[in-house]
């Protein structure tokens, strides 16, 4: 006589039976092969099995210990919920110190989702928000996000800013700022600035996007020292104004990701006017060219390079001004400090992630850690001819995955001939 313990048993052993029959005779559907691929001669086909509600590959779970196949089924149910959410939010904050804000606290979130949950081909969009608040009154509040429709035909790119800061301003070219040292009488000032800048995406051929863009800006400048307010350039402008321009992008991408890019190159087209006849203070124009490029060298290992250009013509307000030296390209120059009408940089980088790709399916800690190291240069002049002074630039820093293909950065960068390091907290990577 069978017992009810015995009875469960054999339902038990009897249901994960038919669970595995049916995954094969649909052709692992869940997995999204046709069906067609299951019944294909000599192509060996993967077997699964459930653990709860968690779907496994026997490929990698036979070959690993009970403690590892209890941690892989772990992380694999965790990573389906975390896939499964349409708002995922990851929150991050502590002490902060950057070159410009020097101590205080800072923090940011990033948040990921989709724009429509039944669009499985897109990718998660992703909002970054950071904030610092620091010893000697910095108010900034910034980030740069994208967001993905239509099956990842239409993107829209967004960077947005408030910043209320202690600033400097050394003077535009190289002969200005080489004659100009940092001091509060001869550089510092005080900026509050406001930036919206979207762009609209439109796929309009493989891999080629085109769209319109809307660049708002506003900066007020106060509590001038005696240097920056008997500046030539700066003197041309008022000390508050507002900037309204628009104009158009074109982008060849065939990058694998956009937050953490493995593979794969972006080649980038824009222009923008800024007119009185827009609303805004002045006319100037403003040309932009970059390229970056991305290539895997072994496991969890990549090479990524980029080279970036911006010209401008016209009454360009020195807040304007093209410029290198930010978190997001030379990393290890105090910010604003080489501006001039024209300017050009490259950069290559080397990044690593620590552990395999099991590593990180099976959930292990080594696996969200990694770090980089560049070597890049920069020049800035009145046109592209008086490009003749490169400036050298390098660095290194960790990484820390927060979620998937996103990381958290800490940077340390180096201006080549200038004592001490810079150090920069950041969402995404650089480029």
């Amino acid at each position: 006589m069978i017992n009810n313990r015995t009875l469960e048993r054999i339902l038990k052993i009897f249901g994960k039976w038919m669970t595995t029959s049916i995954l094969l005779l649909c052709g692992n559907g869940l997995h999204g092969q046709e069906k067609a691929d299951s019944i294909r001669p000599n192509v060996p086909q993967p077997i699964f099995f459930r653990s709860d509600t968690v779907l496994v590959d026997t490929s990698l779970y036979n070959h690993l210990s009970p403690y590892q196949q209890k941690t892989f089924v772990r992380q694999i149910r965790r990573d389906s919920i975390r896939a499964g959410k349409n708002l995922w939010l990851t929150p991050v904050g502590g002490p902060s110190y950057n070159p410009e804000a020097s101590l205080g606290i800072g923090g940011a979130l990033l948040a990921s989702f989709k724009i429509n949950s039944k669009d499985t081909v897109a990718y998660r969009s992703f909002l970054p928000i950071g904030f610092n608040l620091s010893i000697n009154g910095t108010i900034v509040v910034a980030g740069a996000g994208t967001f993905f429709f239509k099956e990842n035909k239409f993107r829209i790119y967004t960077s947005y800013s408030y910043r209320n800061e202690p600033a400097h301003y050394y003077g535009k070219g190289y002969e200005a700022i080489g004659r100009t040292y940092r001091s509060d009488s001869t550089t510092a000032f005080r900026k509050e600035s406001v930036i919206f800048n979207p762009r609209f995406m439109w796929q309009i051929a493989p891999h080629l996007f085109a769209g319109p863009l809307l660049d708002i800006n506003y900066s007020r400048a106060s509590h001038l020292s005696k240097g920056v307010s008997e500046d030539p350039y700066f003197r041309q402008f008022r000390n508050k104004y507002l900037n309204i321009g628009t104009g158009g992008l074109i982008q060849y991408d065939t990058r694998d990701d956009i937050a953490t890019p493995n593979r794969g190159m972006l080649i980038s087209l824009m222009g923008k006017v800024f007119g009185k006849y827009l609303g805004g203070a002045y006319n100037y124009e403003l040309l932009e060219a970059e390229y970056r490029q991305f290539q895997p060298l072994f496991k969890r290992a990549l090479l990524g390079w980029t080279a970036k250009t911006q010209m401008s013509f016209g009454k360009v307000p020195f807040t304007e001004l093209p410029t290198f030296g930010s978190p997001f390209d030379l990393r290890g120059y105090y910010l604003g400090k080489y501006r001039d009408k024209s300017m050009a940089y490259g950069i290559v980088e080397f990044r690593h992630m620590f552990g395999s790709e099991e590593d990180l399916k099976q959930g292990r800690l080594k696996s969200k850690f990694g770090y980089v190291a560049w070597l890049g240069t920069g020049t800035i002049g009145n046109t592209p001819a008086q490009w003749n002074k490169w400036k050298l630039n390098y660095g290194a820093g960790i990484r820390i995955q927060i979620q998937p293909r996103k990381n958290f950065r800490f940077d340390i960068g180096k201006e080549h001939g200038v004592k001490g390091l810079l150090f920069y907290m950041n969402m995404t990577e650089a480029f």
